[in-house]
Parts: structure tokens; sequence; C-alpha cells
């Protein structure tokens, strides 16, 4: 039932009356990349929740574990703006769906999701599902299996479920991430 219910709100949080042309349009309980940060969360939030000291904050600052009141699918969100932007400009927007003992639930997700997104926008290339193993963990026992939606542009849309190993106290999670194009390919330099 939980299954039926969070594909049926992630659904229709996405819907739009026309198709869009880019990526940079679709939102998160309103918020999309390029919005100021400031119109969802204070300013003492943005600061204090400036912790994921794993990330080079050279380029971008994230900002994680972030809660909007009034969000009716999301439990959390992580954004990441340019380090110095003091207009907090999101270059990249995740909202999160935590999965404490059902993985499998969420991997049940990406396909339903995903084509909702794609009906969203006129053209957009999809990777295909991909299981990549977390390098924040280095016993390789944390994974993150999804697909990432690309729009003419570069800026993409990534369906992503973050299966932790038992070592971690983080819960499993559904990720939704919208980002740039620029932050996209940061990131993947950052990555490797």
């Amino acid at each position: 039932m939980r299954f039926f219910l969070i594909s049926l709100i992630l659904i229709f949080s996405f819907q739009s009356w026309t198709k869009a042309d880019d990526i940079r349009d679709f939102e998160i309980e309103g918020m999309s990349i390029g919005d100021s940060a400031l119109n969802f969360f204070s300013k003492k939030d943005l600061i204090s929740n400036q912790k994921l000291q794993w990330y080079d904050t050279e380029v971008f600052t994230p900002i994680a574990e972030l809660k909007l009141e009034n969000s009716k699918t999301y439990e959390s969100f992580q954004i990441a703006v340019k380090t110095n932007d003091q207009k907090y400009r999101i270059e990249s927007l995740a909202g999160f769906v935590f999965y404490k003992n059902n993985i499998n639930e969420c991997y049940n997700e990406i396909d339903n999701i995903s084509e909702s997104i794609k009906n969203l926008f006129e053209e957009v290339s999809d990777s295909g599902i991909q299981t990549v193993i977390h390098g924040y963990d280095k016993s390789g026992e944390s994974t993150i299996t999804g697909k990432t939606l690309t729009d003419k542009a570069g800026n993409v849309v990534v369906i992503d479920c973050y299966d932790w190993s038992d070592k971690f106290e983080w819960w499993d999670q559904l990720r939704i991430t919208i980002a740039t194009k620029y932050y996209a390919n940061y990131k993947k330099k950052f990555l490797n």
C-alpha cells in the first residue's frame, strides 16, 4: 500500500499541463534550480546545515538535512549553491523519501517516476538504470541504483535509490535531484 501511495503522490507532484523544454522548469515542492534558497529556508538554517565535510566546497557549498514544514512528499532536502553566492541560488536540489527497511520498494519507484518526468518534457535522454558503489563507503557495501534524464541543454533529473551499508546509521532513500549542466559536470569530475 505504501508503494502505491508514494507512486501516486510523486507522480501527481510532477504534473504539468504543458510540456517544458528545459529541466530548469521542473519543480520539487515549488523549488527549482535558479531559485534563491532564501525563499524557502532561513539563512540561519542554510548556514547551520552546511555539513558535508567530504565535499569539495571551493566551487559549490552543499547544504543538507533541510526540512520544509508543508512538504507533502519529501522528508528532507539537500541543495548545492555556488560557494560565496549571497543569494543562495540553487544549482542542485534533491528531495528525499526514506526507506527504513525496504530498499526494494524504492527500486520499484525508479521507472514509474522517470516515465512521469519524461512525459513533462519535449525531449530528454534516459541513461537507463545503473548501479554504482557509493564512493563514501570504502568497504564498497553501499550502492546507488538509478537513472539520469538529461535535457537538450545538459541539465539533469536524477532518480536514485541509496542502499546504505549497515555500518552507517543512515536510512536507505529515494532521491530525486534536479541540477544544472554546470553542477552535473562538476559533480562527475569530483566523484571520479
